[in-house]
C-alpha cells in the first residue's frame, strides 16, 4: 500500500467533512436568526388581552392570484323550468320550490342536497350564514368563497314554520386570472399575520376576540358586468359586544385592510 498517497487522501477527505460542517453550521445559524426575527415581531396577543383562535388555517405552499369575473345572465336558463323567473336583466334567478324543505332545528342535510342536485350549479355554493328568516350560502372558485358579494350568492328564505320555500340566485361566470404582467401567483400570508396586521393598523385593540377568520375572494373592483376578485383573509373580530367583519389582502407583504 503507498501510505503517502493514502495520508493525501486522508487529509483530502478530511477537509471536506469540515468543510461541510462548516456549510451545516453557517446554514444553522442563519435560520437561527431569521426565527430570532420572527419571534421578535411577532405579536404577543395573551399579553395584549387579545383572543385569538387556537387553530387557524394552515396555507402552506398556497398561492392564489387576482380573478376576473363576469355576471351570469339567466334569461335563457329559466326558458323550460315554471318554477323559475328572472329579474334585473337577467342577472337575477329566483325560484319557488314546491316542497318546502324543513330546516327547523339545524337540519340542513335536505337543503344541501337540494342546492346540490336542484340549484343551478349548486354545488359551486357552500352555506356561509344561517338566521331566522334566511340561509345563505355562497358561490365559490376552487373550494374558496366568493365572500360578501350579493353577485354571487343563493339565498333562501325560510317562513314561519322553519321551512325554506323560495330562494334567489346570482352567479358568476368566466372566472380567470385577470390579465397583466404582474398578476403572478402569489403565496398567502397566514392567518396569523392578517391578524398582526389588524393589530399594527390598530383596528385590533386591548380586550378585542377575533372570532373567525376565513380565506377567500374578495371584490376589489366593481363594475355592472365584470369584477376583479382577490384573495382576502375575511377577519371577524368582537369590539366589546360589537363584531366588526375585515377584509385584509392575502397576498401582500403590506396589506391593504377594508372595514366592513
Amino acid at each position: 500500500m503507498n501510505w503517502k498517497r493514502a495520508k493525501t487522501l486522508f487529509i483530502f477527505v478530511f477537509i471536506l467533512v469540515n468543510i461541510g460542517l462548516v456549510i451545516i453550521y453557517i446554514d444553522k445559524v442563519n435560520k437561527s436568526h431569521i426565527n430570532d426575527s420572527e419571534d421578535e415581531n411577532a405579536v404577543n396577543f395573551k399579553q395584549e388581552e387579545i383572543k385569538i383562535p387556537d387553530n387557524l388555517p394552515s396555507v402552506k405552499n398556497l398561492k392564489m392570484q387576482l380573478l376576473t369575473a363576469r355576471s351570469n345572465d339567466f334569461s335563457d336558463y329559466v326558458k323550460g323550468h315554471d318554477h323559475l323567473s328572472s329579474a334585473q336583466s337577467g342577472s337575477l334567478l329566483k325560484g319557488d320550490i314546491s316542497s318546502p324543505i324543513d330546516v327547523s332545528n339545524d337540519q340542513y342535510t335536505d337543503l344541501k342536497s337540494y342546492v346540490k342536485d336542484k340549484v343551478y350549479k349548486g354545488s359551486n355554493y357552500e352555506m356561509s350564514q344561517i338566521n331566522n328568516k334566511n340561509v345563505t350560502f355562497e358561490q365559490t372558485y376552487n373550494n374558496y368563497p366568493i365572500m360578501n358579494n350579493n353577485k354571487a350568492r343563493l339565498q333562501f328564505n325560510v317562513n314561519d314554520n322553519g321551512k325554506a320555500s323560495s330562494y334567489k340566485q346570482t352567479a358568476m361566470k368566466s372566472i380567470e386570472p385577470s390579465e397583466g404582467a404582474n398578476n403572478d401567483e402569489k403565496q398567502v400570508i397566514t392567518a396569523r399575520r392578517a391578524i398582526e396586521a389588524l393589530y399594527y393598523n390598530q383596528y385590533l385593540k386591548r380586550n378585542d376576540e377575533v372570532m373567525n377568520t376565513r380565506l377567500g375572494y374578495y371584490t376589489v373592483v366593481k363594475e355592472p358586468n365584470v369584477q376583479v376578485l382577490e384573495a382576502n383573509w375575511e377577519i371577524k373580530v368582537k369590539h366589546h359586544n360589537k363584531i366588526t367583519t375585515y377584509y385584509v389582502e392575502a397576498v401582500s407583504d403590506s396589506p391593504k385592510i377594508i372595514e366592513e
